[in-house]
């Protein structure tokens, strides 16, 4: 299963100010941000590093700039937009621009205050993209609150957590379930994938398959972490699956056959748009809940217990 958006992302959230500091082009008259040069200047800053994909400056989109703030007389904009390689899985990214093009700022703290400058755009922006991220998994309580589980199936407190949240289902209206599956946990990827192909081609059982990924599924024991290990861990996750939803024998005889028909698969790519869309949250690790516009991260029941009353 390729990895080309986890690429993406890891140059992303390391970004920082590497933005190429040559001269931009003046800015265009009634513009108040320079688009064409924040391309050319965000493509010189992550050319060179390993692993990364040819990119060009139609691969970065911009799709909103908004100006956030004025900090020591430059104008910073919040840019919204998606990188896009050739060949590749599509990387959203929300970062904060001087207008010239020029310089990315990661965060601007009012020292007196101890308050960000960026935070009211920064959380603007990020409560329209919570709308589309992750998949609705089932229905609760009309009028309760809007769940979405940022998880990986193999991360421990993402289990712990999944168990509290089905224990509290009259409290909220809607569960989604949004997929970042961790390296660091081989196999938790295709465990994802399965999870994203029953929604489409087996609703009823959607729950059942997420259940269990998230209970009764084991975590692969790996020896080491060459291909070889990889593909026995892939293979070992979804036989496991097949054992008990049988189903799944329309999609592959065995584990190994469902691993060869899913990787490249939409439903693989599902899994990459919700890594990516997490990413461009700033999201880096699991599991982070959110219960409408209130960001949990970690499992924190006490804060979970208030949210859900």
């Amino acid at each position: 299963m390729r990895r080309v958006s986890a690429i993406l992302l890891s140059a992303l959230l390391v970004f920082g100010l590497v933005l190429a500091t040559t001269v931009a082009p003046a800015l265009a008259a009634g513009s108040g941000f320079n688009a064409e040069a924040f391309k050319k200047n965000f493509l010189a800053g992550l050319a060179g590093r390993p692993n990364f994909p040819d990119l060009t400056p139609d691969s970065v989109q911009v799709d909103k700039a908004e100006k956030a703030a004025t900090f020591g007389g430059m104008d910073i904009y919040a840019v919204k937009g998606r990188l896009v390689p050739a060949d590749g899985q599509p990387q959203p990214f929300l970062l904060f621009i001087s207008a010239d093009g020029q310089f990315h700022v990661s965060d601007v703290i009012r020292l007196g205050e101890g308050k960000s400058i960026l935070k009211d755009a920064r959380d603007r922006l990020r409560a329209e993209d919570l709308k589309d991220l992750g998949h609705v998994v089932f229905k609760g309580q009309a009028g309760k609150p809007v769940v979405v589980f940022v998880s990986d199936p193999f991360c421990p407190y993402c289990r712990q957590a999944f168990n509290y949240l089905m224990g509290k289902k009259d409290s909220y209206s809607e569960f989604r379930l949004a997929h970042f599956p961790l390296a660091s946990h081989p196999g938790a990827d295709i465990a994802c994938t399965l999870m994203a192909w029953a929604l489409d081609n087996a609703p009823s059982k959607a729950l059942e398959f997420v259940r269990f990924g998230y209970g009764e599924l084991a975590v692969p024991k790996m020896p080491d972490r060459s291909p070889a290990s990889l593909k026995k861990a892939w293979a070992q996750v979804a036989g496991a699956y097949l054992a008990r939803f049988p189903e799944l024998k329309a999609v592959g005889k065995d584990g190994a056959a469902i691993v060869a028909a899913l990787g490249s698969s939409s439903y693989a790519k599902s899994v990459a748009q919700d890594m990516a869309a997490a990413g461009s949250m700033d999201i880096t690790g699991t599991p982070v809940i959110f219960v409408d516009k209130a960001r949990v991260v970690g499992f924190d029941d006490e804060r979970l217990n208030e949210l859900l009353k």
